[in-house]
């Protein structure tokens, strides 16, 4: 059995993330006669494997907005690929000039922000945004519930949608349905993260309560 700590090293999350996951009743663990939470190792990978060791994922949800299937677009899809370097160098122009920069390195959002054109280049070739958009609220649910401020990640999915509008949209004049999928699909993005976000909120308030 591994204990919290353990456990967290094994995910390569935080402790405080992998206590709130557990107290929303989202990671397989146990409680000991003392009350502690241990976890274990056969149990976490198969939960690992089943969500392609991603993870947890979202609370279900009605109908989207912006919808998670798309038509299967190749062709935007290698845009989007081919202007990974532009649209990374336009995103770092965009955070300067929101004067919101925050404490994360430069290394880490330049990696966040590849990261996320990668899975939109994928979701927008496969006609599925869901991972997409899955990763996004990953990424606000573990600043929510880590106690970390949730304006980090929020200003940079809104410097990086600002970024695709430079670095990539302008390439699909005349396509105007293709354009319409990357907008939406960015702006659904920065909702994403908000709501994963309070959602992590909520997770530690539970933890904090017991």
């Amino acid at each position: 059995m591994l204990s919290v700590s353990a456990a967290a090293r094994m995910l390569g999350v935080s402790s405080s993330s992998l206590r709130a996951w557990a107290a929303a009743g989202r990671v397989p663990h146990v409680r000991t006669p003392g009350g502690h939470r241990r976890f274990e190792r056969e149990t976490l990978v198969k939960w690992l494997k089943d969500r392609g060791a991603g993870p947890p994922s979202g609370s279900s949800r009605g109908t989207e907005l912006v919808p998670t299937r798309v038509p299967a677009m190749p062709e935007v899809a290698a845009l989007v690929r081919r202007s990974r370097g532009a649209i990374a160098a336009v995103f770092e122009e965009e955070l300067a000039r929101s004067r919101a920069v925050t404490a994360r390195s430069a290394a880490g959002r330049r990696t966040r922000a590849l990261d996320a054109v990668d899975a939109l280049a994928g979701g927008v070739e496969s006609g599925d945004l869901s991972g997409f958009l899955r990763d996004a609220e990953w990424e606000g649910f573990r600043h929510g519930a880590g106690g970390q401020a949730g304006d980090g990640p929020i200003t940079e999915a809104l410097a990086l949608r600002r970024a695709l509008d430079r670095a990539a949209v302008p390439h699909l004049d005349g396509q105007p349905d293709q354009r319409r999928t990357i907008e939406r699909a960015m702006d659904r993005m920065a909702i994403r993260i908000a709501s994963g976000y309070a959602e992590g909120v909520r997770a530690r308030l539970k933890v904090d309560e017991r």
